[in-house]
């Protein structure tokens, strides 16, 4: 009886773990919500100097 209920309550842990995994994923890391970046963009963006330095080169 025992180990009956031990295997019920692992699966049911993993089938909540597993569910909750797909949620998260849904939620957060699926197609939907990625950024489309064109490679114009990321030339911009790596174009951008950071705070207090200049595009120039210095002699």
């Amino acid at each position: 009886m025992a180990r009956s209920t031990l295997r019920r309550e692992l699966t049911l842990a993993i089938a909540f773990k597993v569910v909750a995994i797909f949620l998260l994923y849904s939620l957060f890391f699926s197609p939907a919500h990625r950024t489309h970046v064109t490679p114009a963009d990321m030339a911009a963006a790596l174009r951008v100097s950071a705070p207090g330095t200049s595009m120039q080169e210095k002699p």
